[in-house]
């Protein structure tokens, strides 16, 4: 997989219902209430369940493996080398987000390409972000 061009971005939008958020926290070993807990997160700040920051983070990171859409399949592949997330707003129960990648910069290395990219999860309800990213992958050579 050749590194992809400057500027490059990608996108998809995910809905976040009661029960996946219920799951994969269940699955990731995140026991906080708010993401199980009607109840409890009825009477906290938030007011209804929220999606626990592995979930969101995770799927972030994993929209990456399908690519920016115009690399040749040479085999030769990426691997991550760093991941930082901060998490600004919650990401609620039934509301549509879309999250996005963009190639912030390129730097050729003897070994491949760092790649920095700079991604976001956007409430599409009310347009704020939710949780900002950068990524720092190595396309080989």
């Amino acid at each position: 997989m050749a590194a992809p061009s400057l500027g490059a971005s990608l996108s998809r939008e995910i809905c976040f219902d009661a029960a996946a958020i219920r799951a994969t926290a269940l699955q990731v070993g995140d026991k906080n209430p708010l993401h199980h807990s009607d109840d409890f997160a009825a009477g906290s700040r938030f007011g209804e369940l929220i999606a626990s920051g592995a979930y969101t983070s995770g799927l972030l990171a994993g929209l990456l493996s399908e690519g920016f859409g115009d690399e040749p399949a040479d085999g030769k592949g990426h691997v991550g080398v760093d991941y930082k997330v901060r998490f600004i707003a919650p990401v609620r129960v039934d509301r549509l987000m879309r999250f996005e990648w963009t190639v912030a910069s390129l730097e050729p290395r003897r070994s491949g390409t760092l790649a920095r990219l700079e991604g976001r999860i956007v409430d599409t309800t009310i347009g704020t972000v939710a949780v900002s990213a950068e990524m720092t992958l190595l396309y080989f050579a």
